[in-house]
């Protein structure tokens, strides 16, 4: 191959690698852009209101309120460290220190706000401090700003909104922008208070008329009568009278007049009281995806059911607690980028969630060591996330080894094969002793034999499972993961030859 081909195709191949490094889809080729200098908020909600997002500052409820503060507790009541155990943890150490001595927990309740509103702003004042590790220019405070002085340009960059009308690009590493999953069809990001506008409207519309109704049908109407020879001012003056009757109970009526009172008597439901528990709900699913964990229904509910609701507000608080964490994180890189630009370890912020315990787990890394099982601090590190630096290794004398120094030794796993073999058997023969004295199906089969159609049986299918022994079904699911999790780690120790059988 010539000289000059060779150079041609290694032109074409940069060619290519540069055209793979360009965006191509971006919004300015395949949408057309008005000409406005930002990207409004494409919020419906906040379209129908005029597009001022203080719209949302407004919505005031005693149900929001409770609702918004649980979630919000569920990251700010926890515990947070910066984790620098693959780098310099001198300085991932002092900067721990420092974030905790500026009163975090306030920045990050604020940064909570980007659930309901979509964004959270916030404005990094920097300035030069003496320390320990020399002088370096570190964040003196951290200021909230209100989410109606910014817009988004249609890249996503953040644009200050002065009161001239003018549109300001901010610089770098000065603002701290927390979002609640943004897209490219919406930088602003998801805003819960969407959700909740509506049927907050709705329910303070609801609870107007539910006074009107109250009124109207609580207290007894007061019906006068006057001579058919009263003139309009008599009648007039009559009027006030029985408005006093009503508000005061006592009333000086003419010898000619007569009172009467008549009692009105509602039949069926009120409409109102069921709108607004509706609204309550939504709202409680808006924030916190469920409602048994803030409402309490007629039909009640079982013990599983409420885990299902709590695992459903577990889940929100990891995705919360990792959104908070992103934007703590951004403000240590930059910390990192202007004192010490050649690191290449950077420490990283992770809230403490009770999920981060993983009790089942260590139930069972207990009942594990109690057959002879030992694990050292790799593990611990690995499987709970604890840093090897806060926790020492040492011997148990009673019920087991679970903390060890050095490496596991093959003779004591061995001795302990039989006992594991044996135990995986025991669960499994007891777990299928114990199914076979629940009657799955016994609530169904009488229900079907006592109802009298169809529509009986669908409507009260759902009760049949709560009067099942749910936290005897649970005791028993327990054992069985167990049993599975013991017969799996028997499997692989044999096949890798550690122990015999």
């Amino acid at each position: 191959m010539s000289k000059k081909n060779k150079n041609n195709q290694n032109e074409t191949q940069n060619k290519r690698e540069l055209q793979l490094a360009k965006e191509v889809a971006t919004r300015n080729v395949a949408e057309y852009i008005t000409g406005l200098d930002y990207l409004p908020n494409p919020d419906t909600i906040l379209k129908a209101q005029g597009g001022n997002i203080k719209v949302y500052r407004e919505m005031i409820d005693a149900h929001l309120d409770a609702v918004k503060n649980k979630r919000f507790a569920a990251i700010t009541s926890r515990a947070w460290t910066i984790d620098g155990s693959k780098g310099d943890q001198n300085k991932a150490k002092f900067v721990e220190e420092y974030l905790w001595n500026i009163d975090l927990r306030n920045t990050i309740s604020q940064m909570l706000e980007a659930i309901g509103f979509g964004y959270a702003v916030h404005e990094i004042v920097w300035d030069a401090v003496a320390t320990d590790l020399g002088v370096l220019i570190l964040p003196t405070a951290i200021k909230d700003r209100k989410q109606e002085w910014f817009k988004f340009d249609s890249d996503g960059k953040l644009l200050l909104q002065t009161k001239d009308g003018t549109r300001q690009e901010m610089p770098a590493r000065k603002f701290l922008v927390t979002r609640n999953r943004p897209t490219t069809a919406n930088p602003y990001g998801n805003s819960t208070y969407s959700r909740c506008f509506w049927p907050l409207a709705f329910k303070k519309g609801g609870l107007k008329f539910w006074m009107l109704f109250v009124e109207k049908y609580g207290m007894p109407k007061a019906i006068g009568k006057v001579p058919p020879t009263a003139t309009d001012a008599e009648q007039q003056q009559f009027l006030k009278m029985l408005a006093g009757l009503i508000r005061d109970a006592v009333a000086v009526i003419p010898q000619t007049g007569s009172v009467e009172l008549l009692e009105t008597h509602l039949s069926g439901t009120n409409p109102h009281a069921e709108i607004i528990a509706w609204a309550d709900k939504a709202m409680s699913k808006a924030w916190l995806g469920e409602t048994l964990t803030t409402e309490q229904t007629s039909s009640g509910g079982t013990q599983a059911m409420a885990t299902v609701h709590n695992d459903v507000r577990a889940d929100l608080a990891l995705d919360d607690a990792a959104m908070v964490e992103s934007s703590i994180n951004q403000l240590i890189r930059w910390i990192y980028e202007i004192n010490w630009p050649n690191e290449k370890e950077i420490p990283w912020m992770n809230i403490i969630l009770p999920e981060d315990l993983q009790e089942a787990r260590l139930e069972r890394d207990v009942k594990l060591t109690q057959l002879g099982v030992k694990f050292n601090a790799a593990y611990i590190t690995d499987v709970y996330g604890i840093d090897e630096k806060y926790f020492e290794m040492h011997e148990v004398q009673q019920g087991g080894a679970m903390f060890a120094e050095g490496p596991e030794k093959k003779p004591k796993v061995r001795n302990a094969s039989h006992e594991l073999r044996k135990q995986v058997n025991e669960f499994t023969e007891h777990l299928a002793d114990e199914c076979e004295k629940v009657d799955f199906l016994a609530p169904i089969r009488e229900l079907v034999e006592n109802a009298k159609s169809l529509e009986e049986v669908r409507d009260k299918l759902g009760g049949c499972y709560g009067e099942m022994p749910m936290d005897q079904i649970e005791d028993e699911m327990e054992q069985a993961f167990l049993a599975a999790d013991l017969a799996g780690r028997f499997t692989l120790l044999r096949k890798a030859g550690i122990i015999d059988g």
